[in-house]
C-alpha cells in the first residue's frame, strides 16, 4: 500500500528484506514507511532520529519527512545544515535549543537561523539561545505566518521585525529573559490572545495595547544596570482582558495602570517579591503590600439555593525590610485597578508588631460596598509582643472621614489579641457596619478568656445585640456592658 506524504513524496513498503535469506531478515526494515515515521517520531529529539537513521540506509532519508522537529544541543552549523535537508513543508511544531555560554552567538547568525526556521512554516516554534549578549546588536525575528504558538527564552537580546509582514495566526506569545518593548510586535500581532513576558525591562515606561489579548502575564527581572532605580511604568488598553499577572523579581518599582476599560477582567495578580519594589503602603510605616489578587468565586448566600459568583479581593501585607517610602497608599492602588465590584475583602497582615488599624481602614476606603470581610491579623509569638496599649495611635486617626460599610453582613477575624489597639479596631467596625449580621472571631490559643480584656470583648458584643458574634466557634450570649473607660486588665 502506497502513502504520499505532504512534500509530494509516495512512500512504498520496502521489499528489499522479502529478497534476503531468512537467516538475515531486517523485520523492522520491512515496514512501511509511514509505520516507521511513527517510530521515529516517538524517539523525541531529531538528534536521535538522525543517528538512528544511520543503523539502516534505507531509513536515513525519512527524518526529513518529520512534521515535528526537535533539536537540542546541536551545534549551530550542523544545526544549519539539518534545516536544509528538512522536507517538510508545513511543521506541526519545531523546536531548537541552542546553549554557547562559552562565546556569544552573532546576530546576523540567529537571524539566518530563524529564516531557515520560517521556511518549514511551523505551527508551534520554541526556540531558545543560551548565550550571552553580542554587542548589543538587535536580530531580525521574521513574521511566521502559519504560527499559532511562539516561544522565545534568549538571553538577554532584542530583536528588530522586518519592515512588513505580520503573525497573521499567532495566538500564543512567550518571551523569556528578552530585553523588548512589547509596543514593538504587539500591532503585528492582529489575533494574539495570550501573552506572557518574562523579560529585562530596559524601558521605564511600557505600552500593552491590544484589542484581542485576553490573558497578560509580565515578569521583571533583576536589571543588569543596578544603578538604574528609576521605577517602571506599564499602561495597558486591553478591552478583552480576562487575566493578568504580574510578579516583580527587580529592585526597582513596578507599576501597572489600566488606561482602558477592561470589563470582562476576572482575574488580578500583583506580587512583589524583592523588597524595594513593594512600593504600595503608608506614610511612616513599613507594612506594604506583597500580594495582591482578585478572583471569581462561587459562595452560597443566605436564603438562596444556588451559590453565585461574587468579586473577591485578596491583600497580603508584610512587615517591609527598607526604609524606602510608599509611592501610593493601599486605597489608591486598589482604587486603580480595572475591576471594582468586590463582593469579599481578604486581608492578611504578616508582622512581628501587632499595630495595623491604619492598614485595615485605608484599605477598606476603596472596598466599601463589600458584604463580607475577612482579617488574618499579625501572628506573635506570645503575649510578650502584644503589649496591652499602644501609645502611638489613635482611633479617631483612622476614619477621620465619612466612612460606612453599608453592605457588610459577615466578618471574621483571625489572631485577635484582647488588647486595646484590636478592641478598638473592632469598635469602630461594628459602627461602621450597620447591617452587620455575623461576626466571628478567633483568638490565639494561648489567649485567656477569663480577663477583663474577654470581657471586654463581650461588652462589645453587647452593645450590638442584633450581631451573632462567635468566638472560637462559640456562640457568645450578650454580657454586661463595662462603663466607658473601664481597663482591659
Amino acid at each position: 500500500m502506497e502513502m504520499q506524504l505532504r512534500s509530494g513524496r509516495r512512500l512504498r513498503p520496502w521489499q528489499g528484506a522479502a529478497r534476503r535469506g531468512s537467516g538475515g531478515e531486517d523485520r523492522l526494515s520491512a515496514l512501511p514507511d509511514a509505520l516507521l515515521l511513527l517510530v521515529l517520531a516517538r524517539l523525541g529529539s531529531t538528534n536521535e532520529v538522525v543517528r538512528t537513521s544511520g543503523v539502516a540506509r534505507r531509513w536515513r532519508p525519512l527524518w526529513t519527512e518529520l512534521d515535528v522537529l526537535v533539536f537540542r544541543g546541536v551545534d549551530t552549523d550542523t544545526l544549519a545544515g539539518l534545516l536544509a535537508k528538512a522536507r517538510h513543508p508545513n511543521l506541526s511544531r519545531l523546536e531548537i535549543q541552542i546553549s554557547m555560554l562559552d562565546r556569544g552567538l552573532p546576530a546576523w547568525q540567529m537571524s539566518s537561523l530563524l529564516r531557515a526556521a520560517e521556511e518549514h512554516n511551523p505551527e508551534e516554534l520554541v526556540f531558545k539561545v543560551s548565550s550571552r549578549d553580542y554587542l548589543g546588536v538587535p536580530f531580525q525575528l521574521p513574521c511566521f505566518a502559519r504560527a499559532t504558538s511562539i516561544s522565545f527564552r534568549i538571553w538577554n537580546r532584542n530583536f528588530v521585525l522586518p519592515p512588513a509582514g505580520t503573525f497573521a495566526r499567532l495566538e500564543r506569545l512567550a518571551l523569556s529573559l528578552c530585553c523588548v518593548d512589547p509596543a514593538e510586535f504587539l500591532p503585528r500581532c492582529p489575533r494574539l490572545r495570550v501573552l506572557e513576558m518574562d523579560c529585562f525591562w530596559m524601558q521605564h515606561a511600557v505600552d500593552v495595547h491590544s484589542a484581542s489579548l485576553e490573558e497578560l502575564a509580565l515578569n521583571d527581572m533583576p536589571h543588569r544596570d543596578a544603578d538604574d532605580t528609576t521605577p517602571r511604568r506599564v499602561n495597558i488598553a486591553a478591552p478583552m482582558l480576562r487575566e493578568f499577572k504580574m510578579q516583580t523579581f527587580g529592585d526597582v518599582e513596578m507599576m501597572a495602570s489600566f488606561s482602558a476599560p477592561s470589563p470582562m477582567v476576572e482575574t488580578l495578580s500583583y506580587r512583589y517579591f524583592a523588597i524595594l519594589s513593594r512600593a504600595v503602603g503608608l506614610a511612616d510605616s513599613q507594612l506594604h503590600v506583597m500580594d495582591l489578587a482578585t478572583a471569581m468565586e462561587w459562595r452560597s448566600r443566605s436564603g438562596q439555593l444556588d451559590p453565585v459568583r461574587v468579586r473577591v479581593l485578596s491583600l497580603v501585607v508584610v512587615f517591609n525590610a527598607s526604609y524606602e517610602d510608599a509611592s501610593r497608599s493601599f486605597a489608591e492602588e486598589i482604587a486603580g485597578l480595572p475591576v471594582s465590584n468586590f463582593s469579599i475583602f481578604k486581608l492578611e497582615i504578616r508582622s512581628m508588631w501587632h499595630d495595623f488599624g491604619a492598614v485595615v481602614f485605608d484599605s477598606l476606603k476603596a472596598v466599601t460596598a463589600i458584604q463580607r470581610l475577612e482579617l488574618v491579623l499579625p501572628q506573635t509569638m506570645d503575649r510578650v509582643w502584644a503589649p496591652r496599649r499602644y501609645s502611638d495611635y489613635d482611633p479617631d486617626d483612622w476614619t477621620n472621614e465619612d466612612f460606612s460599610l453599608p453592605n457588610l453582613g459577615e466578618m471574621e477575624v483571625e489572631r485577635f489579641h484582647l488588647i486595646d489597639h484590636d478592641l478598638d479596631v473592632l469598635e469602630v467596625l461594628f459602627a461602621s457596619a450597620p447591617n452587620l449580621k455575623t461576626v466571628r472571631i478567633q483568638l490565639p490559643g494561648w489567649v485567656s478568656q477569663s480577663g477583663l480584656g474577654y470581657k471586654q470583648l463581650c461588652s462589645i458584643f453587647g452593645e450590638n445585640t442584633s450581631v451573632k458574634c462567635y468566638v472560637n466557634g462559640i456562640l457568645e450570649e450578650s454580657e454586661e456592658i463595662l462603663p466607658p473607660g473601664t481597663p482591659s486588665e
